[in-house]
C-alpha cells in the first residue's frame, strides 16, 4: 500500500521541471527495492548461512535472483500505474481555452 501513495509525490518534481520521461523513474523509484532484497538476502548468506559447494550457492543466489526481480517488476509496476492514474487525472483537470 505504501508503493502506491508514496510514488506520485517522487514524481511532482519531475512534473514541474516538465520532464517527459517520468514513467521510468516512477518505475525505478520502487522498483529498487528488488535490488535492495537482493543485497539483504545476499549479506544473510554471508554472515548467517553457511551454505557450501558451488551448486548450493549457485540455486540460493538463482532463486533470490528471481524473487529480487519479481519483486522489482511487482512494486515497480504498481507504481508507474499509481503514475500514470495521478498524471492524467491532473492533466484531466486542466482547462485550456
Amino acid at each position: 500500500t505504501h508503493t502506491h501513495t508514496s510514488s506520485p509525490w517522487l514524481v511532482c518534481p519531475q512534473l514541474c521541471r516538465e520532464d517527459y520521461r517520468w514513467w521510468w523513474r516512477s518505475f525505478a523509484h520502487t522498483g529498487s527495492c528488488g535490488l535492495y532484497f537482493f543485497l539483504h538476502a545476499a549479506a544473510y548468506a554471508h554472515s548467517e548461512l553457511h551454505i557450501s559447494g558451488p551448486t548450493a550457492i549457485a540455486i540460493y543466489y538463482g532463486y533470490t535472483a528471481a524473487a529480487s526481480a519479481a519483486l522489482s517488476l511487482v512494486t515497480g509496476g504498481v507504481s508507474f500505474v499509481a503514475c500514470f492514474w495521478f498524471v492524467r487525472s491532473i492533466f484531466a483537470a486542466v482547462k485550456v481555452d
